[in-house]
């Protein structure tokens, strides 16, 4: 008899191909339906090697797939299976057997409501302090990195480029809008660069607008330039303001300790703005 606790495999697995979710730089994610379980649907991220230039992507998919196996969080996209395709003794790609969420990315969620914003921006932190505690760091917060089911579930994606306290890291990761400045300039990624590209998340999405005006190489006097919160938009409770400028602090120490801090907070907001989570699953189910 099967063991329904273990993880679905690819190997053996009969699926076809539903449709085409996305394509990305060096890959391409399909919605499956395993038919041997059902129809019950996964996403399967395609990465094929065409050249040298393109073991970047197949070592970032190793890379999800390893820090994945680390962590067990409702707000972290499950990655069940890891498959290395061989072509004549050769390496010709890598496919992920990885959870399916329907829904969207932040930056793809039309006019989101401020109520819903921090209750996600919650849950996110929450998934990072667990990442954290496992020496784990995302590396690339962003909107796009963010998704959210129609059923209103919260699931951080993406972590081709997070680093394992540990391992060797000998170049520079993140998006420039989010970076937080030390990445750039010194090739860092830890929990307070993670705190600072949530903070430049939360910016954007609160206001519209990027915390990093031009690019993390700027002079810390061009980042005292940026508008708090509370300015671009007055509905924004005084509080989450506070919050979102700490965590765009220029100086690393003077951010906050750890994302416990950063949920507590977002915590007190939710409580001040009366909200719960039911508040996020009906907006879900609005479509």
């Amino acid at each position: 008899m099967a063991n329904l606790s273990s993880p679905p495999k690819l190997d053996g697995m009969k699926y076809r191909v539903v449709t085409t979710l996305g394509t990305g730089t060096g890959s391409t994610i399909l919605l499956i339906s395993d038919k041997s379980a059902g129809g019950k649907r996964y996403a399967l991220k395609v990465v094929r090697r065409l050249d040298a230039d393109d073991d970047i992507y197949l070592a970032q998919a190793r890379q999800e797939f390893e820090v994945s196996k680390k962590l067990s969080h409702p707000a972290i996209l499950k990655i069940y299976d890891c498959r290395t395709k061989r072509s004549w003794f050769r390496v010709s790609g890598v496919e992920l057997l990885m959870e399916y969420v329907d829904g969207e990315t932040l930056d793809e969620v039309e006019a989101p409501e401020m109520g819903d914003l921090v209750l996600v921006f919650n849950q996110v932190a929450s998934a990072m302090i667990l990442m954290h505690r496992r020496g784990i760091y995302h590396g690339d917060l962003k909107p796009s990195n963010i998704m959210v089911s129609k059923s209103g579930h919260v699931k951080l994606i993406d972590f081709g480029t997070a680093w394992i306290k540990g391992q060797e890291k000998g170049r520079v990761q993140g998006t420039p809008y989010y970076m937080a400045p030390e990445q750039a300039s010194e090739k860092i990624v830890d929990d307070r660069t993670d705190i600072y590209n949530l903070g430049a998340t939360m910016y954007r999405m609160f206001t519209g607008r990027y915390a990093n005006l031009q690019t993390p190489s700027m002079a810390e006097g061009d980042l005292r330039k940026l508008s708090p919160p509370i300015k671009i938009n007055p509905l924004i409770p005084g509080t989450l303001n506070e919050t979102i400028m700490a965590c765009l602090e220029w100086l690393p120490e003077r951010r906050p300790a750890g994302m416990f801090e950063i949920k507590h907070q977002l915590a007190a907001v939710a409580k001040y703005m009366k909200l719960d989570e039911v508040n996020l699953e009906a907006a879900g189910d609005e479509d």
